[in-house]
């Protein structure tokens, strides 16, 4: 799961999460706000492009709205128009490596005086234009058409924002600069929420050198009140969402690895216990000419009987089992064959040790002691 193409890239990349609402800022100090933040965390060192958002990729946090497409019927109760949304400024797509495969992206032209835009995902395109070029396509997010569309300038590769586990969403992307207008108070509510950041995502050459320190002095210098709520690596953030199945892997490996010591000492045990019981029987067939050879194999095909008698049972079992982890499981089936195998494997070579060192001792002994304890 993590070694899957998130459709991000995670290099030289860091986050920052803020809140300006709680340093006092009202919606028409934002954009002041915004333009501030990009100016002063580009003279950092080494920074390559700085991207604000109101939230980034797998940091917990998501917007979704339902899609109204002029021309065709609105969404109804049983339709699938649900899809994300995020706030982003011209830079942030690239700060967090999803690119533009076609049209363009966000300029600082597309600002309060020129014509609401929006870039949508692959996912988004093959949802609501399937057939269709999306570029100059127009869908709003409420059902007041021709009031609040916005139209389609690009799309961009597909990402994922929410869950690791599961396809990228269908998405669109709004410029952090541009506002709807619309005469519904609940409505107007969101579309100002919506334009207070939460990410800062900086991207820069190589690995930064103090970067806490520099970000606190950046962010104090656009406003001491500004306050970092975190600040961590990309990866970090994109790997913390796998901690539960980190701690599920590490347990089961764990168990695994508890169950096989305890069934090569059982299979152990119970072989040397066999190679006493016979020692009389193993000597006088020495004695009546088998050598060490024959009876280290007699002693291993006891051994590997037993394995095998219990792989008999054991493989049908961890089949049937799989059945009930099937949900824990990412990139693989129930009856993934390569696991299995492994499996196989792992036994038979603890198998084989464990019985080894009962067969070695069992060919040691000597024949006339044998006999003369016959």
């Amino acid at each position: 799961m993590e070694q899957q193409d998130f459709g991000l890239d995670t290099t030289n990349r860091f986050v920052l999460h803020l809140n300006p609402a709680s340093a006092g800022y009202k919606a028409e100090r934002l954009e002041t706000l915004h333009h501030a933040l990009e100016q002063e965390f580009a003279e950092i060192p080494g920074m390559q492009s700085v991207g604000l958002a109101l939230y980034a990729p797998l940091d917990g946090n998501q917007w979704t709205f339902d899609v109204f497409i002029p021309g065709r019927p609105a969404p109804g109760p049983n339709d699938d128009a649900t899809v994300l949304m995020n706030r982003v400024s011209p830079n942030f797509l690239e700060s967090v490596g999803q690119p533009v495969v076609r049209g363009r992206g966000f300029t600082q032209a597309d600002n309060a005086d020129s014509q609401p835009v929006a870039l949508v995902d692959q996912a988004f395109v093959k949802k609501f234009f399937p057939r269709e070029d999306p570029i100059g396509r127009h869908f709003s997010d409420t059902d007041q058409q021709g009031k609040a569309e916005f139209e389609i300038v690009g799309v961009v590769a597909d990402a994922k924002y929410t869950t690791p586990r599961e396809q990228a969403q269908a998405m669109y992307f709004r410029p952090l600069s541009q506002w709807q207008f619309l005469k519904d108070p609940v409505s107007m509510a969101v579309e100002t929420q919506a334009h207070y950041i939460n990410a800062l995502v900086m991207r820069f050459h190589g690995q930064p050198q103090n970067l806490d320190a520099r970000v606190r002095r950046a962010l104090s210098n656009v406003d001491p009140n500004l306050t970092i709520i975190d600040l961590h690596s990309f990866d970090y953030q994109v790997t913390g969402n796998f901690n539960q199945e980190r701690l599920i892997a590490r347990l089961a490996t764990l168990f695994g690895l508890l169950t096989l010591l305890l069934a090569t000492v059982g299979l152990y045990g119970l072989t040397s216990y066999q190679v006493n019981q016979r020692s009389k029987e193993i000597g006088l067939r020495m004695a009546l000419g088998a050598d060490r050879k024959s009876v280290v194999r007699l002693v291993m095909r006891g051994a590997l009987v037993q394995v095998g008698l219990g792989m008999a049972l054991g493989v049908p079992t961890a089949l049937l089992g799989a059945r009930l982890i099937a949900d824990q499981l990412y990139g693989l089936t129930p009856y993934d064959p390569l696991s299995l195998g492994v499996s196989v494997a792992v036994l038979s070579a603890a198998a084989a040790i464990a019985g080894c060192i009962p067969a070695r001792r069992a060919a040691s002994i000597e024949p006339t002691r044998a006999l003369r304890l016959e």
